[in-house]
């Protein structure tokens, strides 16, 4: 009796495609990363500006709404380079929150966390869905046959 298997997958196939497959899902975040962290800004973040900072934007005649779009330095500085989202080193602070240097206007103040850096929800689904089609046909082989008997 003669037994035929066919293999309808290749894991070194797989393993040929990866970085590309990664490159592409990474990519594709970051580019998307760029247009969610700026909706999150221009919806406007909590916490509310303090009144502190609300009094020196008045003073140099900046919006008081929305927090972390005073100048639209950090807001217009957020793009997509390959794989990587980038903006001025301050937006990263903050993302994460921090305390205000000793020098400045308002000495050793917390600053809380707006977490604005982002990707829409729709789009992180969109994103993971063609990832995960874009595996199963890379791994996708009918080449294989082994004949055992």
């Amino acid at each position: 009796m003669k037994l035929k298997i066919s293999v309808n997958f290749d894991f070194g196939q797989l393993a040929d495609k990866m970085d590309n497959l990664i490159g592409d899902y990474t990519s594709g975040y970051a580019k998307d990363s760029v247009k969610g962290s700026k909706e999150a800004i221009n919806k406007g973040l909590q916490p509310h500006l303090e009144d502190s900072t609300e009094t020196i934007r008045g003073k140099r005649d900046q919006p008081i709404s929305p927090p972390l779009k005073a100048t639209g330095k950090l807001y217009d500085s957020i793009r997509q380079e390959k794989n990587a989202i980038t903006m001025e080193y301050y937006g990263f602070d903050h993302n994460k929150g921090f305390i205000t240097k000793s020098n400045s206007m308002i000495p050793n103040k917390k600053v809380p966390a707006r977490p604005f850096i982002q990707t829409t929800a729709k789009n992180k689904d969109k994103l993971d869905k063609k990832f995960m089609q874009d595996i199963r046909k890379a791994l996708r082989s009918n080449k294989k046959v082994v004949s055992l008997g």
